[in-house]
């Protein structure tokens, strides 16, 4: 019971930063209609694999959560 609530809290605070990722990837997408820069090009790349790898540890986690 109490790994499976600390597996719940790390999947918990993992989709908050997903969420968090998801807003500002939308952000900057928006902001890149205006600012064409390679700068801003390689922060919004950045953001999005991260929101990637994300994405990935929640769906190991949900996968080991099923599986106790």
């Amino acid at each position: 019971m109490r790994l499976t609530k600390r597996r719940s809290k790390k999947l918990k605070k993992l989709e908050e930063e997903h969420a968090y990722l998801d807003k500002k990837v939308t952000q900057l997408t928006k902001d890149r209609r205006k600012d064409r820069s390679m700068e801003s090009k390689d922060v919004l790349h950045r953001l999005k694999r991260t929101k990637l790898m994300i994405k990935d540890a929640i769906a190991r986690a949900k996968a080991t959560l099923t599986n106790s």
